[in-house]
């Protein structure tokens, strides 16, 4: 006997078994397990077959398997964040970047940070939870306290599991 991964996505599930291969034999009215799981490669639809070929009427035995590839997905508003100028060691005001999952799994953010050309000039807070749903969202403010005279720029970079990670939001401001 064989147990086999058939179809057109079978690359995205995996068996696993204490089944009897040939030459041994399942002795009568006794039992074994087969196990699938699912780890898609991509979203959407996803179907194979897993295929038990024996000596038994019927041969092979055929279950049908689906599944559905899920991802996050980023989307930032706005993109940039521009504060305009500002004196030099004052608090610039602050302004706030809305993250939304869109996707159609759950995201998970590692990190939200300041990097850039001047990142001592901006400082960032969020609400985020380590976990966002699909359709879910939460907020990152961001203030510009100018270090020096000039053109200052920056941008917070978000670290996840979605695929364009990470995402960054430009910031730019000038200090007077």
């Amino acid at each position: 006997s064989s147990i086999s991964l058939t179809g057109a996505n079978s690359g995205d599930f995996n068996q696993t078994n204490n089944c009897p291969l040939s030459p041994s034999t399942l002795a009568v009215n006794g039992t074994c397990t087969l196990t699938v799981t699912f780890t898609p490669t991509t979203t959407g639809a996803r179907s194979a077959a897993v295929s038990v070929t024996d000596n038994a009427a019927g041969s092979p035995q055929t279950v049908s398997l689906t599944g559905t590839g899920t991802a996050p997905a980023v989307s930032l508003s706005p993109t940039s964040l521009s504060f305009g100028n500002r004196k030099v060691g004052k608090n610039g005001g602050t302004k706030s970047v809305l993250l939304t999952n869109t996707g159609t799994g759950t995201l998970s953010i590692g990190s939200i940070a300041i990097i850039g050309a001047n990142p001592a000039d901006f400082t960032q807070t969020d609400n985020c939870a380590s976990s966002i749903n699909p359709g879910g969202g939460c907020s990152i403010s961001v203030r510009f306290r100018p270090t020096a005279t000039g053109p200052r720029s920056g941008a917070v970079t978000i670290t996840d599991n979605a695929s364009d990670s990470p995402q960054q939001v430009l910031l730019t401001g000038t200090g007077t």
